[in-house]
């Protein structure tokens, strides 16, 4: 554990130093002269700044990220016996994720994309509702949590373009929580990728958690439906997800190029299956588009 230990501590500090650097405050981002009394002039459909489709895109990612304190109660119950770092990490992390929901809240409501009394109600229920971490180890959070903050990161970049000719506003938010997105990512990807080069049998780990992946606003009301809007207006589907997340993390780990042993050989099939299907999914959507 001393390689590891002394491995997360470097990660730990390369993220502070470069996390100082792109820091932002929403209070700078927001565009508060739009703001107006929802008493004195009440939200009407034909109010917003952007299309009914990317509205539901931002909403969608508002009330995902509105769950951090579950996000934070899990994380730290699955690290609680981790090393420090990872620890720390979390600490830092939720202080950075922090500013997330609050900037795309207020930038709905400021803006008025939305029905602000209809996002309040489905923005309750899914606090209410909470969130369980499935992984129970470290390690196989760590995947989990790769490709979390991966997809996120290209899931704001993409909806940063969709938005730009609709509000350039919008666009610098985006791609300012996006910037945080991309430092956690690496942050994961990196402390993940020294447990398996400590131990490669833990691939095993990854073959499982990959097949197994949903983003953790699953449990909202018409999750399945709102993907389907975000990958048609937003940029964002089963294309992107294959191509620029899931290949490019399993290329930077090197998961296909290692040797298969017996005791993993049920999981790299089971991988390899998964990775054949969603490939022809991308494929076919690729052809759609």
């Amino acid at each position: 554990m001393g390689f590891l230990n002394s491995t997360l501590d470097t990660l730990y500090q390369r993220h502070l130093e470069l996390s100082n650097k792109v820091d932002w405050g929403y209070h700078r981002l927001l565009p508060w002269e739009r703001g107006r009394n929802f008493i004195d002039e009440p939200w009407n459909e034909n109010q917003g700044t952007i299309s009914p489709e990317l509205t539901m895109a931002v909403e969608t990612a508002m009330l995902t990220e509105i769950n951090l304190p579950w996000f934070t109660t899990g994380l730290q119950a699955v690290f609680a016996d981790a090393p420090s770092a990872l620890k720390h990490f979390i600490h830092t992390w939720t202080r950075e994720e922090d500013q997330h929901a609050r900037i795309l809240d207020v930038y709905l409501l400021l803006s008025r994309n939305g029905d602000p009394d209809m996002r309040d109600h489905i923005r309750k229920n899914v606090i209410q509702a909470g969130w369980q971490a499935e992984a129970t180890d470290p390690f196989a959070m760590m995947i989990y949590t790769s490709l979390q903050e991966l997809a996120t990161r290209v899931f704001y970049l993409n909806l940063a373009r969709a938005a730009e000719a609709q509000d350039p506003v919008l666009t610098t938010i985006l791609r300012a929580v996006a910037k945080d997105e991309t430092l956690h990512y690496a942050f994961y990807r990196d402390a993940a990728k020294a447990y398996i080069e400590e131990d490669p049998s833990r691939i095993a780990t990854v073959c499982r958690v990959i097949p197994r992946f949903v983003m953790p606003g699953f449990g909202m009301p018409n999750f399945r439906q709102r993907l389907k809007v975000i990958a048609q207006y937003a940029n964002y589907g089963v294309k992107d997800y294959y191509h620029s997340v899931l290949r490019v993390v399993l290329e930077f780990w090197g998961i296909l190029q290692y040797d298969v042993s017996s005791s993993t050989k049920d999981a790299r099939q089971t991988l390899d299956r998964y990775l054949s299907k969603l490939g022809r999914v991308a494929q076919r959507e690729t052809a759609q588009a």
